[in-house]
């Protein structure tokens, strides 16, 4: 996860089917975003999608700097856990 844009630009456009979180290495995360999806028919992906929005804005807002230091503890709709980090 390199790519500062590209991330941001993911999370606003696929946030619901977790594409953030496999960009951070988070697949069992990603996975339980879409498994959460179907089970709720949809209720949690609408959650996920107005998450994704707020947050892809908030690192199209950021500076490279605070990218990179960031990068690591982005909450991409999950709270984030010390064994994925």
């Amino acid at each position: 996860m390199e790519n500062k844009t590209l991330f941001g630009v993911m999370c606003i456009i696929f946030n619901h089917i977790g594409v953030p979180c496999f960009m951070q290495g988070r697949t069992k995360t990603g996975l339980m975003r879409i498994l959460f999806g179907v089970i709720t028919f949809g209720v949690v992906a609408v959650i996920n999608i107005v998450k994704g929005i707020m947050l892809g804005i908030q690192v199209l807002k950021m500076s490279d700097e605070e990218f990179n230091a960031k990068k690591s503890t982005l909450d991409s709709g999950w709270p984030a856990h010390k064994d994925e980090e």
